[in-house]
């Protein structure tokens, strides 16, 4: 009976490189720091990855929450039309009537949020690529200054 239901089939995953840049970035959310990295794909801007690093207290609800909700996002991200901006437009927002900006109303719209936002290394990327840097060596040199010892 089940099999009378058409299927649809499921996006295809986006296979990650095997070394990719990442960025570790300090989040900010009532008064509560919580760090997180995000890892880009091929292209060096395209995030596809996220965890949690720290911020809450272990073994605390509040950080398995946030750890499954980094994994539950890095999924969705390493599948074929799944972009952060788009995830990021459904959540919820709030208006903040002392500092009169909207943020986002919940962890999961923080987190996306966060990873829709570029690299530090974006303009730098992108500017590399105007000038006609061919695409094997723009990352020869890692944005942090080390070179690749791959």
């Amino acid at each position: 009976m089940a099999d009378d239901f058409p299927r649809k089939k499921a996006s295809t995953r986006i296979p990650l490189p095997q070394r990719r840049p990442s960025e570790t970035r300090k989040l900010d959310r009532v008064g509560q720091s919580v760090f997180i990295t995000i890892g880009y794909g091929a292209d060096h801007l395209t995030p596809r990855e996220i965890f949690y690093d720290a911020g809450y207290r272990s073994g605390s609800d509040m950080e398995a929450l946030v750890s499954n909700l980094c994994i539950a996002l890095s999924v969705m991200l390493q599948h074929e039309g799944v972009a952060a901006a788009a995830l990021r437009k459904s959540m919820s927002q709030a208006f903040e009537l002392r500092t009169g900006r909207v943020r986002p109303a919940s962890i999961p719209g923080l987190l996306l949020d966060e990873i829709s936002k570029p690299p530090e290394w974006a303009e730098t990327l992108e500017q590399r690529i105007r000038d006609g840097a061919p695409q094997l060596d723009i990352f020869a040199e890692q944005p942090d200054g080390r070179e690749d010892r791959s």
